[in-house]
């Protein structure tokens, strides 16, 4: 089969899980078409030419192409066209601002279509439940509209948090509804679209999990942590991450007479608070901003961690998480979400309420200093393997894919 792969930005550091994904399935014989509605500048990619050259950005299109091709898919199919511009400014239910929003986003699912049925491709897979996904739900339900011999799907991986925190401007409900496949990354993930769904609806929600690739980040020996402590994070540097938290712990660690060093993997608009708290704290000579890595970088970061450590706010079910268990290093981060799923108190890590820094201090030291650590990071390691593994996970996906698509 064939599909349509559509997200934001792609590739991008931060979601190298969706290119991990993707390039999974092409192994598995299922050619991806890529698609981003923004392009990635430069710093994002990395490097990663190739992937960029694969991919349609819909806002890289010039204007006279943009033009050329709404004008001429008018003029083919006007009346699919006015129906599908009228059902897109409704949706917004009388908003007038989100009504021109999601006329411009069916402007946009116009060019996927035209892109789409240049390359004989009837299914769009979304990434994340905002923008790419209503930009793909039009696509689809244009191609509909005009007609065929193969009618067009779509699905879309549920993440979390801003998806559910923005359920009635993203219209959820109504995705689900329309929607041949939801794919919840997490069990916590399908209970909130459960929340929001119609209960007819709640059968095309399936969990498959996020998976990693277990080769590039194998598991190491055990080793005594290293002085001062490493600690290291890898997330954005944005507000619901936690950071700041994490920095207060540092000070709390300080104070305890515990010596740590740490360490943030990524970038983002929180940069200046942290660097000015850090420095507020007394702590700025411990605490390191190394930015956005490649996963070949975040894999020697973490093999060089003492601790792993998240206290996030916010989350679906943290990639960053899986891959710190996979390398063998004890993780400690906050029981929201699909955390718990993941990582288990006393078991798999270290859980603390989100937000409280002196809890946050207790468990790394308890993390860098507990008779249980190797234990503990051996059933990390185990749990990864048994629910997180790229190679079995994406069988699941395929299947759910390939039975959306036999079906129609």
């Amino acid at each position: 089969m064939q599909i349509c792969y559509i997200s934001t930005h792609y590739p991008l550091v931060s979601h190298t899980f969706i290119q991990g994904e993707i390039l999974a399935l092409e192994a598995r014989g299922v050619g991806v078409l890529r698609v981003a509605l923004n392009v990635s500048d430069a710093d994002a990619l990395d490097g990663d030419r190739n992937e960029a050259e694969l991919t349609y950005a819909v806002k890289g299109t010039s204007r006279r192409q943009v033009a050329a091709i709404l004008l001429r898919t008018f003029v083919r199919h006007p009346l699919a066209f006015v129906r599908g511009s009228a059902h897109a400014f409704a949706s917004a239910r009388f908003d007038l601002g989100t009504g021109f929003k999601r006329a411009l986003q069916f402007g946009e699912a116009v060019l996927v279509w035209h892109h789409c049925e240049r390359h004989g491709v009837r299914s769009i897979h979304a990434h994340f439940g905002q923008a790419p996904a209503t930009v793909a739900w039009y696509a689809a339900r244009f191609g509909n509209s005009i007609g065929g011999t193969e009618r067009w799907t779509w699905s879309v991986t549920v993440h979390g948090w801003h998806e559910f925190v923005s359920e009635k401007t993203s219209d959820i409900r109504s995705k689900i509804a329309a929607a041949d496949l939801v794919v919840c990354i997490s069990d916590f993930t399908r209970s909130q679209l459960m929340r929001i769904a119609a209960p007819e609806d709640w059968g095309k929600l399936d969990v498959v999990r996020c998976g990693i690739d277990l080769e590039l980040f194998g598991h190491r020996e055990p080793r005594s942590p290293q002085a001062p402590a490493r600690i290291v994070v890898v997330a954005r540097l944005s507000p619901e991450k936690g950071h700041l938290v994490l920095i207060e712990a540092v000070a709390e660690l300080r104070r305890l007479g515990v010596d740590v060093s740490c360490r943030f993997v990524g970038s983002g608009p929180f940069l200046d608070h942290l660097v000015d708290a850090a420095v507020s704290l007394g702590v700025a000579d411990s605490i390191t901003v190394c930015g956005a890595l490649a996963p070949r970088d975040v894999a020697r970061e973490l093999d060089a961690a003492d601790v792993f450590c998240l206290p996030t706010f916010a989350e679906g079910l943290p990639v960053s998480l899986m891959e710190a268990m996979a390398v063998g290093i004890p993780v400690v981060t906050t029981y929201i979400s699909g955390i718990p799923e993941l990582v288990i108190d006393g078991d798999t890590g270290w859980v603390v309420p989100p937000g409280n820094h002196e809890q946050l201090a207790h468990a790394i030291r308890d993390a860098l200093t507990s008779p249980d650590r190797d234990a503990i990071v051996a059933a990390a390691r185990e749990r990864v393997v048994r629910s997180h593994d790229r190679s079995v996970n994406i069988v699941e996906l395929q299947r759910l894919f390939e039975k959306i698509h036999d079906h129609d």
